[in-house]
């Protein structure tokens, strides 16, 4: 054959494993005397493997180790493994006694063949050596393709033209001008994201026919990060990434044809006849067109940005009113590229530019506002011999679900920005954030739900426990009220009144009261596997309580997570409890065996509470908090509370009196029958669940 005939035209190398010197000297002479151009060296035992082989590359392994041949080719084996000059050299083995299940073995412990009679020697060595010097060759021409993959890689990341590879529909690789044609800040955006999600309408399914050819050229309406259309003419060819098959593709926009009349006359609606930007009122049908997309997706959002030049005046004295114009334009193209595809640039003001961006969130948008600033700033116009620079200030808006949908308010926000930005100097850049003194009631509900959203996103949410104390010696249980805390961005603590009543207002008090229970069932687990039974009384709000959705949701959580006992109890108002208290009752059979259960509380604050236990039966009670205040010199509440005590143990349910800030009032309830105690007096609520229960 070929590949074996080319041995003998190639010095190669053998590493004969032998005891004896004079055998390898032999084989030396053997295969020079047949015209090879053979190098023979010797290793007595394994120590000796590892020294030649650390010093030279082989391309045989020839093994004669009499007896021990099967032990030496599985050390051999694990040599390979671990030193990739040894992997894929072919091992053979010369042995004249062998047996059929002898030479099975060697096989199976890595031989590459095995010789049983001396005349075969010099051809089955020559095959041996063939396959080493193609393994080797192989080595070198990988290696060489690596370089020139690396140096073509490095070609293509500097290269002005978009390119990405797709395997599978996913996007592996892109560089930055793919990237910024597309509108996307890094590859970490688009790494396995289906290039299909990108196509719109009918372009989809003529792109999910384009992949499935090796070579082709056609062009699709996209979605660029920026969330508007650009249409992209792609050019596929058969490639590797990686060592993977794969698609090449090149990309480029296809810009607006204007040959048309009826072209022309749509592409001037859109555009400022000076710049050639967009213009001021067609990014106002695409912010508003925008923000009613926000509304249909997952954590939708957008952000405005206006960048406005501040020393026009002064510039305009230099260079007058036409150099203002083409300074205008020029400056205005440069914003265009920087923003590529992320966003839309309009003309907006005399002397300011306004740009929707998509997919950028708030300290992205930040940064980029930044990066406009100091483009501004290396900014230099010439005319003739004049030269002038531009002093800018920036301001964004973001975009989400709480945003207004008017264009012209959204608009209004941006300015109030850009106007603050100025005040603070030159290259400045503010985001929008509304006065507290000036702000409207909605500007301040947007802001409080951006604030509570953040908080759940960054983990700014905490717990904290108050013990629930037996007064009748009740140990097996360690029992806390929790209560939600919430920090926010410099790290204040923030009142719980106050974020709670603003979630209920933007409709975020679901997420809180489910990231509460989350919380909660979690610190039950972990005391679960500390050998703990610690019992939980968590809040949730009216609009979770009258929610079938969350009532499903909370059971299959405790489905998920099997407590070992009743260890989550569920607050609820006696007053409210009794407009709901069909839906209540389903609530609490659907907890009960799951581990969890509802309590009333506020009883004894007015009315016959006890009604509301006939038809919504609970193993325990809590006094209102009304009656502990003053609670020492209050002989009314005194007696309200003993009422209430007396009637619960008749109906055999548990009582827990919260709000016990002295020692005068544990002493007047602790002989009225009371089951459990808690209040600051007793221990104020802490982050972490500890308190010695045993000292009451």
């Amino acid at each position: 054959m070929i590949f074996v005939e080319s041995v003998e035209h190639s010095p190669f190398s053998i590493l004969h494993v032998t005891g004896s010197v004079n055998d390898s000297i032999a084989l030396r002479g053997e295969l020079r005397n047949a015209g090879l151009q053979a190098g023979v060296t010797n290793a007595a035992d394994f120590d000796a493997v590892r020294r030649e082989l650390a010093k030279t590359a082989v391309d045989v392994i020839y093994v004669e180790y009499g007896d021990n041949t099967r032990e030496m080719l599985v050390a051999l084996g694990e040599l390979a493994a671990k030193e990739p000059a040894v992997d894929g050299v072919p091992m053979v083995v010369y042995d004249d006694a062998a047996t059929t299940e002898d030479v099975e073995a060697y096989l199976a412990a890595g031989a590459f063949l095995v010789i049983g009679d001396e005349s075969l020697v010099d051809p089955m060595l020559r095959r041996a050596v063939a396959v080493g010097l193609l393994y080797k060759d192989r080595d070198y021409k990988a290696a060489q393709l690596a370089k020139s993959e690396l140096r073509c890689q490095k070609l293509i990341d500097g290269s002005a033209e978009p390119v990405a590879y797709i395997q599978d529909g996913l996007h592996i690789y892109a560089n930055r001008a793919y990237l910024d044609l597309l509108g996307f800040e890094s590859i970490d955006e688009l790494l396995e994201e289906p290039i299909l999600d990108l196509a719109i309408g009918e372009s989809a399914g003529r792109l999910k026919a384009f992949l499935k050819k090796e070579e082709g050229e056609e062009t699709f309406t996209m979605r660029a990060g920026g969330g508007h259309e650009i249409d992209v003419m792609v050019n596929s060819t058969a490639a590797s990434f990686d060592g993977e098959p794969c698609l090449q593709i090149f990309a480029s926009q296809v810009k607006e044809a204007t040959d048309d009349i009826s072209d022309q006359l749509e592409y001037f609606a859109r555009r400022d006849l000076l710049t050639g930007l967009y213009n001021r009122n067609y990014l106002f049908e695409q912010i508003e067109a925008r923000r009613t997309e926000i509304d249909t997706e997952d954590d939708g959002s957008g952000t405005l940005l206006l960048i406005e030049i501040l020393n026009h005046d002064e510039i305009k004295k230099h260079i007058g009113t036409t150099g203002m114009d083409n300074l205008l334009t020029e400056f205005g193209k440069e914003i265009e590229e920087h923003v590529g595809g992320q966003g839309l640039v309009a003309r907006h003001g005399a002397f300011s530019f306004l740009t929707l961006l998509g997919r950028l969130d708030q300290a992205r948008t930040g940064e980029l506002a930044k990066a406009l600033n100091d483009l501004a700033r290396e900014y230099v116009f010439a005319q003739g011999t004049t030269s002038v620079t531009v002093t800018t200030a920036a301001g964004y808006v973001v975009l989400d679900e709480n945003s207004p949908s008017s264009a012209t308010e959204l608009v209004d926000r941006v300015e109030r920005a850009s106007n603050r930005a100025a005040q603070d100097g030159d290259y400045a850049a503010r985001e929008y954030a509304p006065d507290i003194k000036t702000a409207s009631e909605r500007e301040q509900e947007e802001a409080w739900a951006r604030k509570i959203k953040a908080a759940l996103r960054e983990s700014r949410f905490s717990l904290v426990f108050q013990p629930i104390v037996s007064l009748t010696g009740d140990r097996e249980i360690s029992r806390y009220e929790v209560f939600v805390r919430m920090v926010d961005e410099d790290g204040r603590l923030i009142s719980p009144a106050e974020f709670l009543s603003q979630a209920e207002r933007g409709d975020l008090i679901q997420s809180i009261d489910r990231w509460v229970v989350l919380s909660a069932v979690k610190q039950i687990q972990k005391g679960v596997k500390a050998g703990e039974k610690q019992k939980l009384f968590i809040r949730i709000s009216d609009a979770s309580l009258h929610d079938p959705e969350f009532a499903k949701w909370l059971a299959q959580r405790l489905q998920m997570t099997r407590l070992p006992d009743t260890l989550l109890a569920v607050q609820v108002s006696v007053d409210k409890a009794g407009h709901t208290l069909r839906h209540l009752a389903d609530v609490q059979d659907m907890l009960r065996p799951l581990g969890g259960e509802l309590i009333l509380d506020g009883f004894g604050a007015g009315g016959d509470n006890f009604r509301i236990v006939d038809h919504l039966p609970v193993s325990t009670i809590k006094i209102a908090r009304s009656l502990l205040e003053n609670f020492a010199q209050e002989a009314p509440n005194q007696e309200r509370v003993g009422g209430v005590v007396e009637r619960a143990k008749q109906a055999g349910m548990a009582v827990i009196v919260p709000n016990v800030e002295n020692a005068a009032s544990l002493q007047i309830l602790w002989p009225l029958g009371v089951d459990f105690v808690q209040g600051d007096f007793i221990q104020a609520p802490q982050e972490t669940l500890e308190f010695d229960f045993a000292q009451f």
